[in-house]
């Protein structure tokens, strides 16, 4: 899984499995942002809307757990 960490100017860091990667922003799809997942294919990088759908919902919930527990 690739994922955009974060976008520094001309630049975008990217959270791979085990490593960093840093890659110029002109090669990403226009609609990307900071916490997509990626695919590189043939044509360049694409997002993965659904994974990328699918991991923020994951989050949302982690984060509600989190916040169910300090509160109780």
């Amino acid at each position: 899984m690739i994922i955009i960490d974060r976008i520094e100017g001309d630049y975008a860091i990217l959270e791979a499995e085990e490593e960093m990667l840093q890659i110029a922003v002109s090669e990403l799809p226009a609609e990307a942002g900071e916490g997509d997942i990626l695919t590189l294919t043939d044509a360049g990088w694409m997002v993965d809307a659904a994974a990328t759908q699918e991991r923020r919902e994951a989050l949302a919930a982690r984060r509600r757990r989190m916040l169910e527990d300090e509160e109780a």
